[in-house]
């Protein structure tokens, strides 16, 4: 794995940050809290996976890219 592009898929990767937090602010305007459950699993879900696949492999391999140091 090229350093340059896991540091590019890297920071791509934690802008996500934002647009989920926005997304997990927005279920809060579900009435139904099944509903909002859901949609809060599946976006948790959603960050989980990121997390997961891009960022811990890159980081593991890179620990400099390490986005919380």
């Amino acid at each position: 794995m090229e350093k340059e592009v896991a540091q590019a898929l890297l920071s791509l990767a934690v802008s996500l940050d934002g647009p989920v937090g926005q997304m997990y602010a927005e279920t809060r305007r579900f009435s139904d809290p099944a509903i909002k459950a859901k949609f809060d699993k599946a976006i948790g879900d959603l960050m989980g996976h990121v997390a997961k696949e891009l960022i811990f492999p890159i980081v593991d391999r890179y620990p400099d890219l390490n986005p919380d140091k």
